[in-house]
């Protein structure tokens, strides 16, 4: 009796994180084009991009989608995102994924050490610690030419003198709504991806590198992250998209 292989349809997996994510995030799409509109018009038609915790590689789709001869080197430490990204998107010209950690030496894992025109990144740099963050924009800082951009799109809360602020926005839209009854959310999504046999080794892999990458689920302000990047070298950094918490922050190198 022979086995016949079944091969992994990284496209469906792909599709099924998008539509898991923007059920917990309803505006993503909204806050992806406004990061997009905004990379073209500070960086051109055709910039060498760096996507931060790139995920399984959305938003460096858009950003190719948009600007086509742009380049984007897509970097994220899961390995379960990265093998469904490649599969998925690893025949798309300007894009290239890497295996590297963006709480170290992840510069050295770069197929050019630079300079970059612009990064990007999106619901991503919540996972690392206040002084994790700090140390990723220093190093940031250092491979952005001059004039180059950072786009963050992210929850980033109200300050520390906006309480009252932030608990009535919670009010008007939780910060992680629920996906819709009957709908695959997040941690369905991962059960799912879990039991995938094409990504059994990933997981694994997976499971092995969590256990020393936690999610640190530590409050980001808004002032928070333009004082880091103002203390790391950058020069400007306001918003440039925003509903409620959740905001696309640019910041010139």
């Amino acid at each position: 009796m022979s086995t016949q292989h079944v091969a992994t349809d990284f496209a469906n997996w792909l599709a099924r994180w998008d539509a898991q994510q923007q059920r917990h995030i309803p505006d993503r799409e909204e806050r992806f084009t406004a990061m997009v509109d905004a990379l073209a018009a500070f960086a051109g038609p055709e910039p060498r991009v760096l996507d931060l915790g790139c995920g399984p590689g959305s938003l460096s789709a858009r950003v190719l989608d948009r600007l086509p001869g742009a380049s984007v080197v897509a970097i994220d430490a899961d390995p379960v995102l990265l093998a469904i990204g490649r599969g998925a998107l690893g025949a798309r010209t300007g894009l290239t994924f890497v295996d590297a950690d963006l709480r170290g030496d992840w510069v050295a894992s770069l197929p050019s050490p630079g300079s970059y025109d612009a990064a990007v990144s999106t619901t991503a740099l919540h996972w690392l610690g206040l002084e994790q963050l700090l140390q990723l924009y220093h190093v940031l800082a250092g491979v952005l030419r001059p004039g180059g951009v950072f786009l963050d799109g992210d929850r980033l809360d109200f300050d520390h003198d906006q309480r009252a602020i932030a608990a009535g926005a919670r009010q008007v839209r939780p910060e992680w709504p629920d996906a819709p009854e009957g709908a695959e959310d997040y941690d369905a999504w991962w059960a799912a991806a879990v039991a995938e046999p094409g990504l059994t080794g990933e997981v694994a892999e997976r499971a092995r590198r969590w256990q020393t990458h936690p999610h640190e689920d530590e409050a980001h302000s808004y002032e928070f992250h333009r004082s880091a990047l103002f203390s790391a070298g950058f020069a400007e950094a306001g918003t440039v998209w925003q509903h409620l918490a959740n905001r696309v922050l640019i910041s010139i190198r």
